[in-house]
């Protein structure tokens, strides 16, 4: 099986993490990415993933084992989109601030749709449409993980949202699945078990740095394993 491992500056953390991962034999694991601002350089030409100047094309190059200027989807068994520019953070909180109430209430739908709308904002979102509806390849979407415990600020106007349980985590994941499904895309959650405090991410796959959005080597060998199941 071949698949495609694309995304920011994420995906750094996933192929840092890969020599503590056991790959199934006869998986074939390729990476094509570079930092966030790149992905305003990108568009989706003849169902293919192309740099739109050769500035992008040289930077997704150099991230690649075989220089690769441009994702042909036809070519893998699956393209695993990994940060994608998508940040779940940013609309998290203020959803569990209001699920984790005990006297406040959010329909289902609401939430699926406040979830869906921040979808339809991002490019890269838009990029693993178009690859799922060609059919060529199975599309995964894992999105950014939530900053850092203990080193990104805590907001108090989020103070409901960090009593969070993980069954109000596991209802946001639900619906994030429901809506990627509807796209034929497969959703690779944030693993539960890396959460604390309902919206952050627990300090041991933090960076050494002051660096709180991105994360360490076990935590993208822990990502890699979540994906390696949906493939399975």
């Amino acid at each position: 099986m071949k698949v495609m491992l694309f995304g920011d500056s994420h995906l750094a953390a996933v192929r840092s993490g890969l020599p503590l991962v056991d790959i199934p034999e006869g998986m074939d694991l390729e990476f094509w990415g570079t930092a966030g601002n790149r992905f305003r350089h990108i568009s989706w030409v003849d169902d293919k993933i192309v740099p739109d100047d050769e500035k992008a094309a040289h930077a997704f190059s150099k991230f690649n084992e075989h220089a690769r200027r441009e994702l042909d989807p036809s070519l893998y068994d699956a393209v695993v989109f990994i940060g994608a520019r998508i940040r779940p953070g940013a609309i998290v909180p203020d959803l569990l601030n209001h699920i984790a109430h005990p006297d406040r209430y959010l329909t289902r739908d609401y939430i699926q749709l406040v979830l869906a709308e921040h979808f339809l904002k991002h490019s890269t979102f838009q990029l693993a449409r178009s690859m799922a509806a060609t059919k060529k390849t199975r599309v995964l979407m894992n999105m950014i993980s939530f900053d850092t415990n203990g080193k990104a600020p805590t907001p108090r106007r989020h103070t409901i949202a960090r009593r969070a349980s993980q069954n109000d985590l596991a209802l946001l994941d639900e619906l994030n699945s429901e809506i990627l499904h509807q796209e034929n895309i497969t959703y690779v959650g944030q693993p539960l078990e890396t959460i604390v405090n309902g919206y952050y991410t627990d300090a041991k796959f933090g960076l050494e740095s002051d660096d709180y959005v991105h994360k360490n080597a076990e935590y993208g060998a822990v990502v890699l394993r979540e994906v390696l199941k949906k493939l399975a």
